[in-house]
Order: C-alpha cells, then structure tokens, then sequence
C-alpha cells in the first residue's frame, strides 16, 4: 500500500514537473516573440522617423516638388507604413487578416529573407505583405481626400500632385533602406544602394540622381550628423552662391580693367565689360521664357536644379554615364552662355551680324577678362571645394600649367592677392550673404540700373528661403519662383 502511494506521489510530481516545463517553456516563447516583435516594431518606427527626415530634405533638393506643401508632406510622411506599425504594436484595425491565415499574427516574415523561400511559401508571403500596402493605400488615399488634393471618386494614379508627394515618400523610403545597416532586420539580407536600386532595377535615372542627392545631404553631411561646416544647405541658397558668384566674377573682372585700361585693355568699354560680365552664367540662372525659347531649355526642373544634384558629390562613386550625362549638360551649358555673349555683343554693335565670334580681336578681350575673374573665383572662394567635392588649384596655376599662358597667370596672381579685398561685401559666408544683400551692402548705383535685375531675384529667393525655414506656414514656395 505504502509503494503504492508513492508511486501515486511520484506520477504526480512528474505531472506537476512536465506541466511547470509547459508553462516555463511557453513564457520563454512568448517572451521571445515579444522581444521578437518590440525588435521588429522599433525598427519600423525608426525607419518611418528616417523616411519623414529625408522626404523633408528631399523636397528641398529640387524644384521638381514646388508644389508640394511642406506642411502637409509631413503630415503624410508620419503615416509611412502604419499599417506595419499598428500590426506590430498589436493594433489590426483595418487589417483584415484573417485568423487561419498562415502568418496571422506573426512577425517572422518581417524578417525572412523571401528569395530562399519555395515558390508556395513566397506566394503566402506575398500575400501577407500585400495586406500592408493595400492598407497604407487606403490610408493615403483618405489623408489625401482629406486635404482636399484629391477628388472623391478620383484614384491616386490619376492625380500628377498626389504623385509627387508619393514619389517624395518612395524615394525617402528606398534610401534609407539602402543606406541603414538595419534593414536586415526587415528583409533578412542587406540591400542594394538606393540610387543603385533606382538606376539599375527601376531603370529611372532621375530617381537615381535624387536618392543620390540625398543620400549625401542627408547622411554624409547633414548638420546634425557632421561636425564640417557647410556652406550650402539647400537648394535656394544654391540659388544665391550662383549669383553671388556672377558678382565676384564681375567685380574681379573690372578690377583687373581698372589695372590695366591704360595698357592691354585700353580698347575696353568699362560700361559694356560690367554689363556684360553681369550677364555671366545666365545659363544658371535665367528662367524666363524668353531665356528658355531661345536656347531650347525645357524641363519639368531648371538646370540650377539639375546642377545642384551633383553638389558636393565624388563622381568617382557614380556610373561613367552618369559622369557623361552631366559633361554634356556643362557643353551644353557653355553652348548657351557663348551664344548669349554673341547675342549681347551684336546688339551692342561690336559682333557683326554674320562675324565669327572667334575672330574678333576685341570681343575675345572682354571674354578674356570674364574667364580669368570667372577661375580666380573658383580657385579662391571657400565653398568652390565644397561644391566640387576637391580643392581647386589657384587660377594663377592652371594658366601656367595647363595653358602655358603667362600673361594670364600674372593678372589671376594680381586678384588672387587682392581677392578679400576686391569681393568683400560680396564673399559667401555662409549665410551672410543673405544679410548683405537684403540690406544692399553693394552699394547698388540706382542711376545707372546697376545689378537692378539681381536685387529682384536675390530678394525673392531670400524671401521665399527666411519663410521656408522659419515661417513654413507663410511660404509661398511654388508659387512664385
């Protein structure tokens, strides 16, 4: 009797034992899917905070997205991928996932590489990730409804703006996933470059340029990430170094005249040099229509625009076709600004109607004076190895090496010894300029017009760039530029 019961005793202890192991074992698992899931669900939070960052860096970067509103593109870019979020915290409202479908209510897909997967087990996956981006979806489609950009019973395909702030959200979205060495946690392998994912799968090189763009601005020199000053941030004061520089270029050029009118320039009209070395780099800068049916320029984005993309960027990490691309927008470039110099030229009597411009002996003296202001600039300002992404060699130095023109070198010395001194007022100083021209520090000559056109444009881009960063809910972006 006595073996009996304790025989009873020990069933039961084992029973007890295998039944403690049960509820031990299944803590463990449900301690594990929550790590699992709390892993899974910071990562996606994180992403989404990355993507809104960079859809707002984005839409600084280009005049592809003057319409965009700044405030409602964050208003969107808080929404990224909520679906995935509200299914992780546990939140399934308006998923419609049913309970017997095979990746209810788990989180490992999120993480499964789906290329290893059999054809059976990619086609549930699938499925399940579709879920998600027919619910976010939905959710654009009703935040855009509620905006009032798109039509009631309009689609999201149908509407050009609409697309835009779609576009701005796929390219945020794909650079981080490129750039962030988590994204294995999403997709179980790292991925490719996000303007490499653009370029070489989705064939868009415009998308490509941009993610590029951006991967740079945001993550190699961002202000908050990077100790380096910079010295252009943004696409508007893009805008502004370029006029800026057509300043300096024209003060360098009527300085080296004024030391020379006795001598080698002495055949040089001073009020036909200065009208024309304001007229420098046109191509950069003119919009007008006027400008762009004489010289053929139309695109969705200006050329300022397409310039600034490659801004501070290492072409030695870009494809050969894009270094192509690019040189044959600079000839192109070149092209337009030498037919402005004929055009300006013959109006001024100097260029005969049928004259090469080669030929002429003294034409090429005012465009001599404009290509050495033009290098001394380049190789003396501060923010031209920022915008190249290497230092420049003094002016002085390309026309004895590269040129073999002495006389030349002597003149870019000349400035170059004097440059403080002859742009002061004029230099761009990080955001200094923007002070200096609101307040007209140049001395502007009223009567004779001088810089008339300059002053209108520069205070517009200010305008428009002190409201954009401090006042967003004033800015007019979009719609005067």
């Amino acid at each position: 009797m006595k073996i009996q019961k304790n025989g009873l005793l020990f069933i039961v202890i084992v029973y007890c034992l295998i039944f403690l192991s049960l509820i031990f074992t299944s803590a463990i698992s449900f301690s594990e899917e929550d790590a699992e899931r709390e892993l899974l669900l910071k990562f996606h939070t994180e992403h989404a905070f990355h993507v809104r960052k960079l859809g707002m860096a984005l839409v600084k970067l280009s005049d592809q997205f003057g319409e965009v509103d700044p405030e409602v593109l964050n208003r969107f870019l808080y929404l990224h991928q909520i679906s995935k979020r509200n299914f992780l915290s546990g939140d399934q409202s308006g998923i419609t996932i049913k309970k017997d479908h095979p990746f209810y209510n788990s989180y490992s897909i999120f993480k499964t590489d789906v290329t290893t997967l059999s054809k059976a087990e990619y086609d549930v996956a699938i499925n399940f990730l579709n879920f998600f981006e027919e619910s976010d979806r939905d959710v654009a489609t009703e935040f855009f409804r509620e905006e009032g950009i798109l039509g009631p019973n309009e689609v999201l395909e149908n509407n050009p703006l609409v697309q835009k702030y779609l576009r701005i959200e796929r390219i945020a979205n794909t650079v981080e996933r490129g750039r962030s060495r988590l994204t294995v946690i999403e997709f179980g392998r790292s991925v490719m470059p996000g303007h490499s994912y653009f370029d070489q799968v989705k064939k868009d090189r415009d998308s490509a340029k941009l993610a590029l763009r951006l991967q740079y601005e945001y993550y190699t020199t961002d202000a908050d990430q990077s100790e380096a000053p910079r010295f252009v941030r943004s696409y508007d004061e893009y805008r502004l170094y370029n006029f800026t520089h057509i300043l300096r270029v024209t003060r360098l050029g009527m300085s080296l005249w004024e030391g020379e009118k006795n001598d080698s320039f002495a055949d040089i009209d001073p009020k036909i040099l200065e009208e024309f070395l304001l007229l420098h780099d046109q191509s950069k800068i003119n919009y007008s229509h006027e400008f762009s049916t004489r010289h053929n320029i139309f695109k969705s984005e200006t050329v300022s625009s397409r310039l600034y993309q490659n801004y501070g960027i290492d072409f030695t990490a870009i494809p050969d076709d894009w270094k192509k691309e690019t040189s044959e927008l600079v000839d192109h470039l070149n092209a337009i600004d030498q037919q402005v110099a004929i055009d300006f030229f013959r109006k001024k009597g100097l260029l005969g109607a049928s004259e090469s411009i080669e030929n002429n002996a003294l034409v090429q003296k005012y465009l001599h004076i404009e290509k050495i202001a033009d290098l001394v600039d380049r190789g003396s300002s501060p923010v031209t190895k920022e915008e190249f992404g290497r230092a420049m060699i003094p002016a002085h130095t390309f026309f004895i090496k590269a040129l073999k023109d002495f006389e030349s070198a002597t003149y870019a010395a000349v400035l170059e010894y004097n440059y403080k001194k002859i742009v002061s007022g004029d230099e761009y100083l990080d955001n200094v300029p923007l002070m200096r021209l609101a307040l007209k520090r140049h001395k502007w000559d009223s009567a004779g017009k001088r810089f008339e056109r300059h002053v209108g444009e520069c205070m517009q881009i200010m305008t428009e760039h002190f409201l954009s960063n401090y006042f967003p809910s004033f800015s007019i972006r979009g719609t005067s530029l």
